[in-house]
């Protein structure tokens, strides 16, 4: 049987090196795999020949002997370019100068051996080749350096994944991040060189480096192997780049002028539109906007000992803002950040690899916020500063090792630490006091400033057994052990926020409280501190079957186990034996590497956030209670009659529940089956297209749900008792929504009858729906490797998603908090929640393309266009109390149920980004200059409007929040970005 990866001659591969295809990856190895057979011009086996690879760029050196059956292999490749001599007695020499090796990518050259004596000279052709690799049933892109130097892109791992079919960006209220496959943006699992590099609390990103620094980007939108875990969305796995012997450095230097940056569209009010609660007549305020960077870079590497220790190390300096206004508040924001990152690799032999991987990337972006009168644009009084600290230091390291000739192992151990504080930098003018829509009538910076010290430890062992020729297992194990500081709270001595209404809206809008006569004030109290610990464990096993010589089959199952731990260190949550098996099935059609039909069926495991930890498994205190306002004291705080409140909500009561009151004793964590079936070709030279139809189905989610109503059914029909500890609104319990709910409590106190026990409280009781998402997708892709000096790349994707739940976190409320969204906390939510998902966006379509006018003058475009999002009203629940406390909440309008994206979309929109680069030798350095304008045409469809159809009405007879229209329902708050300028320069020697 031959081991066909892509059934190329040597011939072949040396085009492919010469063409700079990218060739697919393979696994989060940073080596890759060259591997074949020795055959002679018939075909037939030609045993004992002897192998040796070169690296051109390191001098390392590997040897190995073709077995009995022809085949050889060389595992674990530094990636690189490389020469190749085969020799066997009585044969001639073989010999390829310049082949390449990429990030992960398995090479098959097959080695054909002519008789000494009718020994020909092999030349390259020059025709370009297929690249479609016939072994793989994933669905993934794998993107290089000279692919995007030769199309726009900003310079952002989210920008990278959206270049993918199947991707689409997610709402602005997330940031700048990516929807895979219908999944929530805090669904994807981001590595560097093998270390995950996840936001472990909310899953809302990763670590961000210079674009220096990488070398390559794996996109996986579907179909990942047993040793990807930890993601029901998708993976992006960044490699960087290493020392060689020659010494080389460089520069480059970006800038996004704000001078040459539109600014999205303002919205002010009509006549026809009722004026805001502020009194203010603007409703999105974009005009005064100021954003713009400056970033520089300076980068070396080469050998600290030829052969044998290499380093690539970079510097790099950001300077940016980001100013904008409110129609009553002004910011200035700025940041002037250092980052360091290095790269080591020590090859202590041949065989025995090590790399070391570390960067620090803190950040500080410095803001100070005024009084602001928009219409007259004039600044006011200082309010007050604050600083928002990210990033923070991280390293790896790594082993990779050849171990016999069929034994290879990795090994992997990891840091990776980042910081989500917010903190105030000036004195507030304690007590806090503000009108509740924001207006503030004393100084401060930020009304909550918070802690947020985040650290992933991470181990990871990975082997390789070439088993037999048509068996490759892989097996592994990945622990890491997360730890999570929280100290968040509101400012002033009591840790409250007196939030006013009611109030004149004059006097509101020139600050005189005394004057405002305001009916009401809100106590909103909040704190929460302390330090949690959450573990996920996996192990997995693959192997790789060779079938036949065309049909390949890649069997694997990953058991996943996630444990989280609460303020005091008890397990809450303890999940293990969740078996994921994930099978891949892919066909060389035509036996010749030109076309493959593939199918995939995958389960995938999420764990549990931390964000669980810190908000349900702590002791915090989180309560709004409502007064009439009796006069005000001298420091503006209220007089209050605090034995007659008026509301009274409490989320969350500052003590810590034991940990069978809060979790299901029976919880399944949060898994997705997913299903791929597809086919791709080679149409004609360089020219390749392919067809991909996906099913993604959420067969279960975590949610934190209110079992207050229900638990007291259960108790009067069950025990003729009530739960009077439940009173007050504020019994969450982590489940899996629809099921029955078991949890050991004292229901009524220690005085009442009911005993502190074990209760389960049929799903029936409770009145939850089960979680449902689904996803269904087909995708046409169209690519033209560069040649002729031109390229092209395209796909357009219909998609469908549907259900009741988006998934880890909610963008119908712009909502953060992994997996205790307002989502499942009150049946009467999931009224008319199933229906078209926010990221269902039904249509896209991406074309980018680069054409060279001349050997140093080129041009790029990336263009994409989609259809709008699907539009919602949320109001107060007419009939369920309980959810009608949560206010605008409920899919109703006007007393009527309005079903989820049942009310149209918003607009389709679309986006030119163009480049043009011009590369020349100045003193035998590499310069390139290069211009990229994004959004060219300078595009302003909106993107998101206000959902919110009703606001706060006052109270009902049932204890409930009655609502009342708001006008403002519908009005846009949120565009295309605007057009802007990057220029950049660079230089290398």
């Amino acid at each position: 049987m031959r081991n066909k990866f892509f059934k190329r001659t040597l011939t072949a591969a040396a085009v492919a090196a010469a063409m700079g295809c990218a060739v697919p990856a393979l696994a989060q190895n940073s080596g890759g795999f060259l591997l074949g057979q020795s055959v002679n011009r018939q075909g037939e086996v030609i045993s004992s020949v002897e192998i040796t690879i070169t690296n051109l760029e390191t001098g390392l050196t590997r040897t190995v002997t073709s077995g009995e059956d022809g085949r050889y292999r060389f595992p674990l490749l530094p990636p690189g370019q490389y020469s190749l001599k085969a020799t066997k007695p009585g044969f001639g020499t073989l010999k390829e100068e310049l082949l390449n090796v990429r990030v992960g990518g398995r090479t098959n050259i097959d080695l054909t051996m002519v008789a000494e004596n009718a020994m020909e000279t092999i030349e390259v052709s020059g025709s370009a080749i297929s690249m479609i690799d016939t072994t793989s049933a994933e669905s993934e892109m794998v993107i290089g350096q000279d692919f995007l130097s030769k199309i726009p892109v900003p310079r952002d791992l989210s920008s990278v994944a959206l270049l993918a079919p199947g991707t689409t960006r997610g709402d602005s209220a997330f940031g700048n991040l990516a929807s895979f496959g219908g999944a929530s943006v805090g669904e994807n699992v981001y590595y560097v060189n093998g270390l995950n590099v996840t936001n472990f609390r909310n899953g809302l990103g990763g670590t961000e480096l210079p674009f220096e620094m990488y070398e390559t980007f794996e996109v996986k939108t579907g179909g990942y192997s047993a040793e990807y875990g930890r993601s029901t969305g998708g993976v992006i796995n960044a490699t960087t780049k290493s020392g060689t012997n020659d010494f080389h450095w460089g520069a480059s230097a970006y800038f996004e002028p704000a001078s040459l940056r539109s600014n999205a569209p303002d919205y002010v009010l009509t006549d026809q539109d009722a004026i805001d609660e502020n009194g203010s007549k603007y409703w999105l305020t974009n005009g005064n906007d100021e954003v713009g960077e400056n970033n520089y870079n300076i980068w070396a590497s080469g050998a600290l000992i030829e052969d044998k220790l290499f380093f690539f190390g970079l510097l790099n300096y950001k300077d940016r803002i980001s100013d904008f206004s409110t129609a009553t508040v002004d910011y200035d924001r700025d940041a002037a950040d250092v980052l360091y990152a290095a790269k080591i690799d020590w090859y202590v032999t041949a065989n025995h690899i090590l790399e070391f991987t570390g960067w620090d990337n803190s950040s500080s972006l410095d803001a100070a916020k005024y009084d602001f009168d928009y219409g007259t644009d004039k600044r006011g009084r200082e309010l007050g500063q604050y600083v928002l600290e990210r990033g923070g230091q991280s390293y790896a390291l790594k082993y990779t090792g050849i171990l016999t000739d069929d034994l290879t192992l990795s090994a992997l151990y990891g840091v990776n630490k980042a910081s989500y504080s917010n903190l105030n930098t000036s004195e507030p003018q304690p007590p806090v006091v503000e009108y509740y829509s924001g207006i503030q009538f004393t100084q401060y910076g930020l009304t909550s400033p918070s802690i947020q010290n985040d650290k992933r430890t991470a181990y990871r062992v990975d082997i390789d057994w070439y088993v037999h020729p048509d068996h490759t297992i892989r097996a592994g194990i990945d622990y890491e052990d997360l730890e999570a500081y929280e100290d968040t709270s509101r400012i002033g001595d009591s840790n409250t926020l007196y939030q006013y209404y009611g109030c004149d809206p004059a006097a509101v809008a020139a600050l005189d409280l005394e004057n405002a006569n305001c009916s009401n004030v809100l106590f909103n109290t909040y704190v929460n501190k302390g330090s949690f610990e959450t573990k996920s464990n996996a192990f997995y096993v693959q192997d790789t079957w060779y079938i036949t010589p065309d049909l390949v089959a890649r069997l694997g199952l990953r058991n996943e186990t996630f444990e989280n731990y609460n303020k005091a260190g008890d397990k809450f949550v303890d999940v293990s034996d969740q078996w994921a098996p994930r099978l891949g099935l892919s066909w060389d059609v035509n036996g010749d590497g030109t076309s493959k039909a593939f199918l995939n069926y995958g389960r995938y495991y999420l764990p549990v956030a931390t964000n669980t930890n810190i908000r349900l498994a702590g002791d915090e205190l989180y309560t709004v209670t409502g007064y009439a306002v009796q006069g005000l004291n001298d420091d503006l705080t209220p007089i209050v009659d605090e034995s007659a409140p008026l509301t009274t909500t409490v989320y969350s009561d500052g003590t810590l529940k034991g940990t069978d009151e809060t979790v299901n004793a029976n919880l399944d964590p949060m898994y997705q089956d997913e299903y791929i079936m597809g086919y791709e070709t080679l149409l004609t030279e360089g020219w390749t297209a392919g067809i991909k139809a996906t099913y993604r189905d959420l067969k279960s989610s975590l949610e934190d749900v209110a079992i207050d109503a229900g638990f007291n059914r259960y108790l009067e029909d069950e025990f003729n008792a009530s739960c009077t500890n439940c009173d007050g609104f504020h019994y969450y319990v982590l489940t899996n929504p629809g099921n029955d709910v078991t949890i050991t409590t004292d229901p009524d106190g220690a005085s009442g009858p009911l005993e502190d026990q074990a209760y389960t409280i049929p799903g029936s009781y409770l009145g939850y729906p089960d979680s449902v998402r689904k996803y269904m997708a087909v995708d046409l892709t169209l690519t033209r490797a560069f040649a002729d000096d031109w390229m092209l790349d395209a796909s357009y994707t219909w998609s469908h998603s549907w259900g009741n739940n988006e998934g880890f976190v909610r963008s119908d409320n712009g909502q953060t908090d992994a997996g205790l969204t307002t989502n499942f906390d009150q049946p009467g939510l999931l009224d008319g929640a199933y229906g078209n998902l926010p990221n269902d966006r039904r249509h896209m379509v991406k074309v980018r393309g680069s054409y060279s006018l001349t050997d140093n003058f080129s041009l790029g475009a990336n263009f994409t266009w989609e259809s709008g999002r699907p539009k919602n009203a949320f109001g107060f629940h007419p009939t369920d109390a309980f959810a009608s406390l949560y206010e605008a909440e409920s899919f109703y309008r006007d007393g009527e149920l309005v079903p989820r994206g049942s009310l149209g979309r918003t607009p389709s929109n679309w986006r030119l980004d163009m480049s043009a680069r011009y590369a020349t030798q100045i003193n035998g350095a590499d310069v390139v200059f290069r211009a990229d304008v994004f959004n060219v045409f300078n595009n302003d469809e909106y993107t998101e409007i206000n959902e919110i159809s009703e606001v706060y009405g006052g109270g009902r007879a049932d204890g409930g929040y009655a609502g009342i229209a708001s006008n403002l329902y519908g009005l846009p708050t949120s565009y295309q970005t605007p057009r802007y300028v990057r220029l950049s320069a660079e230089v290398k020697f």
